[in-house]
């Protein structure tokens, strides 16, 4: 027997895992949603970012196993909202969310939709 929909039940709980982290900003693009190429709509920005802090403690007492790894947030403002971050010297911390999700073949992948990111001033 395979039972349906049990990633439904799943709760990720984006709060803890993104508390200790900062990324380093990587890219900026827009973020376009459609059914095909010909009616895509630009309803925000992507930005990815590296994990360039990780204090976060993981089972087992591990600690920073994720540093280095990239993730991707999208967010409903336009690339012009990022337009003064320098890529690799901008660091920012995500702090609300709208959505996040864990996916691929092996469940170690997010999606991320944040309402906004926060620059961390130097």
């Amino acid at each position: 027997m395979s039972l349906k929909s049990l990633s439904s039940f799943q709760k990720f709980d984006a709060e803890a895992f993104f508390a200790d982290k900062q990324f380093l900003f990587t890219k900026a693009e827009e973020w376009r949603e459609g059914e095909n190429p010909d009616t895509m709509k630009i309803v925000g920005t992507k930005i990815t970012g590296v994990i360039f802090s990780d204090s976060t403690i993981y089972p087992n007492d591990q600690k920073g196993i994720n540093q280095g790894e990239s993730i991707t947030f999208k967010v409903r403002k336009p690339v012009s909202a990022f337009n003064g971050w320098k890529v690799f010297q901008t660091t920012f911390v995500a702090n609300e969310f709208d959505k996040v999700s864990i996916w691929g073949d092996f469940r170690n992948q997010l999606s991320v939709k944040v309402p906004s990111l926060q620059p961390i001033q130097n």
